[in-house]
């Protein structure tokens, strides 16, 4: 990464763009829509209290049913969404109420319990437990599954000219209307395959229905069904697709949802759809529900509709039932998407309106080209004189209870993007010895990872970018098994982690305690910082041939080069001269260019290390007669390094970083990112 203080120049040029921007309206947390990009907890029933909790700050009764099995359960939502209960849906172990279950309960301050299915779906222990704590209990059970929906459905509605039917047997068709059901307060009933139960019918009739909306094909609910409701004089229809897949967007497709935020759960399992319909139902919208893998091109042309009409999406559920690449596909409409990380640096008083203002540099459909925004927040504790055991502690510019962080995790999730901050150390003699110290240190090191994941947990983050670039040798297998402790416990947490290293072109060069092979397994994504090559005399920061060699050798060691992303430089290098030496700073496109220009310099393309493209470098001298050799990257040197993507197989870029992305330049690099990261 880069380290060092930007030059008085640069700070002028930075001045000059923001305060350009200030004309732009920049986000705020009054007018950025945020919704969390994931709503999970460890375990189903974890999932359930978070959806509570982001839906209810109190709640006189609540729903409790079985997390284990579906049938008493599916038609709850109705129930649940009325005005007997206006609460949420909660899940319990069959056999006894869990801790976690009871203390939301008592969160909500709720007085009655509303429990569905008999003793049997939800035992006598579990009902103890709640009247031991001075709340009132209210089973609706049945005979069977079809008799315990008849009867949720005469608790929750008085009398409805409409009412929706799905099979007693397949969880996923009942789920893909029980939202919209909910939110209008039309009853869900169950039906068997061949002959609709004689209850189901009672309480069609006793609710005074007369449209009935059969969910599903043929081969969940058989034509003899809809042949003998409407020979009793209901008027019959028929929402389905081949799969539960194409049964739930045709459901989509056909019902009027309110589909500012679209709520995303698995299709093979019912607890968080089912948890999930109450909150959807608050507003009316519609629950997609996507398979392990492959969404299908109907369930793609939804999505990409509601993108395009500015919607939001919510994933109910942890990486274990819908994965990361999923999330991936419904955030950016692509099926193959790369990853885009953006690095993000910000100097000064004000490093929150830093960062804001380079948000408002983004596309309006941000995940177009974006897709992780990692500020540069935190670095490592600097040991004071004499300190020999580390604190596994870090500072970031503000302090954790500070509300920056939340303004930040929710002007990214306003954009449908994930951040995820980088924790660093120092470049200096005392930063190496801060690294070596925590990692080598067993109980250091465990204090820095709990504190990470404190930190994760208390700003709302997504995770956690690593890049320690400074350490001994010897400290190169105590990265290693740092990074496994960190993976385990974040993602235990449903959180990502990315690690920053070093480029490595042999297995004998001097980054030798980056082991890519290893840290790989217990990382999200590597990414490999390809520039910062030429050092201490004019030259390409990443030279294509260069970059060739480093990913070379990654694919030698990695066997999966998709978890790898290309580090991609915004920034380049004015060197000057001074007797034989050379000092530098940095500049970015816009103002490498203008310089050129007002020095009268003629820009060429080096050609010099095998790429035919060509870096731009010019040279020139200053007022003070002072040489210059400015080396930087525009749209085509760019652009051949994107196409590495395609070469190696890469899961995306690292880019470093959107604090030198002017508002010139940024329109044409967005366009670039576009074309090769979706």
């Amino acid at each position: 990464m880069l380290r060092k203080k930007v030059t008085f120049l640069m700070l002028v040029l930075l001045l000059i763009n923001l305060v350009s921007l200030s004309f732009l309206q920049l986000p705020t947390l009054a007018d950025t829509i945020s919704k969390p990009l994931r709503i999970a907890g460890l375990t189903r029933f974890d999932t359930a209290i978070q959806i509570s909790q982001a839906t209810w700050s109190s709640a006189n009764s609540v729903v409790l049913t079985r997390g284990d099995n579906f049938p008493d359960a599916l038609t709850g939502a109705v129930l649940a969404k009325s005005s007997r209960v206006n609460g949420p849906l909660l899940l319990t172990d069959s056999q006894q109420l869990l801790p976690e279950v009871l203390t939301e309960i008592l969160r909500l301050q709720a007085q009655h319990v509303y429990i569905l299915g008999g003793t049997g779906a939800v035992s006598v222990e579990v009902q103890n437990s709640l009247t031991q704590n001075n709340l009132t209990v209210h089973r609706i059970e049945g005979q069977d599954r079809f008799e315990t929906s008849a009867n949720i459905a005469l608790e929750a509605v008085t009398n409805s000219s409409q009412a929706f039917i799905a099979s007693g047997y397949s969880f996923a068709d009942a789920l893909s209307v029980s939202s919209y059901a909910a939110a209008h307060g039309i009853p869900l009933l169950l039906t068997d395959l061949d002959t609709i139960p004689a209850v189901t019918l009672q309480a069609l009739q006793a609710l005074d229905v007369r449209s009935i909306t059969m969910i599903g094909g043929e081969g969940v609910i058989s034509a003899s069904v809809k042949n003998q409701l409407e020979s009793l004089g209901f008027s019959v229809d028929r929402l389905a697709g081949a799969d539960r897949y194409l049964t739930n967007i045709s459901v989509l497709n056909k019902l009027d949802y309110n589909t500012n935020t679209v709520y995303v759960a698995t299709g093979n399992d019912f607890p968080d759809a089912l948890s999930g319909s109450i909150l959807a139902a608050k507003e009316n919208n519609p629950i997609m529900l996507v398979p392990s893998d492959n969404l299908n091109s109907s369930t793609l042309a939804y999505l990409n509709a509601r993108r395009t009409q500015g919607s939001l999406f919510t994933l109910f559920g942890g990486f274990g039932v819908i994965k990361y690449g999923i999330e991936d596909i419904i955030r950016t409409g692509s099926v193959h998407p790369r990853i885009s990380l953006q690095y993000q640096q910000a100097y000064g008083t004000n490093v929150l309106n830093d960062y804001l203002a380079q948000l408002t540099l983004l596309p309006v459909k941000a995940t177009d080209s974006v897709d992780i925004l990692s500020p540069n927040l935190f670095s490592l504790d600097i040991l004071t004189a004499g300190q020999t055991v580390a604190n596994g502690t870090f500072t970031g510019p503000w302090s954790l209870s500070d509300n920056s962080y939340a303004q930040l995790v929710t002007a990214a999730h306003g954009r449908g993007l994930k951040l995820m901050p980088l924790i660093g150390a120092a470049w200096n003699a005392e930063g190496k010895a801060v690294v070596d110290l925590t990692l080598t240190q067993e109980a250091s090191r465990t204090k820095l990872v709990n504190n990470l994941v404190t930190m994760v947990q208390n700003t709302g983050a997504d995770g956690v970018v690593i890049d320690f670039e400074y350490m001994s040798d010897s400290t190169g297998p105590y990265l290693t098994q740092f990074m496994k402790e960190l993976y385990g416990k974040l993602h235990a947490q449903n959180k990502l982690l990315i690690q920053a290293v070093p480029a490595r072109t042999s297995s004998t060069d001097w980054n030798t305690e980056y082991n890519y092979r290893d840290l790989a397994q217990y990382v999200d994504y590597l990414n490999i910082m390809t520039y910062d090559y030429s050092h201490s005399a004019p030259g390409a920061i990443a030279p294509i041939s260069w970059m060739k060699k480093v990913m070379d050798y990654a694919e030698s060691q990695i066997p999966d080069m998709n978890k790898v992303l290309l580090g991609i430089p915004y920034y380049g290098r004015d060197w000057t001269k001074t007797g034989d030496t050379y000092t530098r700073k940095s500049v970015e496109l816009t103002g490498a260019t203008s310089t050129a220009a007002s020095n009268y310099a003629q820009i060429k393309r080096d050609t010099s290390n095998g790429d035919t493209v060509g870096i731009p470098y010019y040279t020139y001298t200053d007022k003070a007669l002072n040489q210059h050799t400015v080396y930087f990257d525009d749209l085509l040197s760019w652009k051949a390094k994107l196409s590495l993507l395609d070469t190696y197989g890469l899961g995306g870029i690292g880019s470093w970083s959107l604090y030198w992305v002017y508002k010139e330049t940024a329109p044409s690099l967005y366009s670039l990112l576009k074309e090769h990261l979706r």
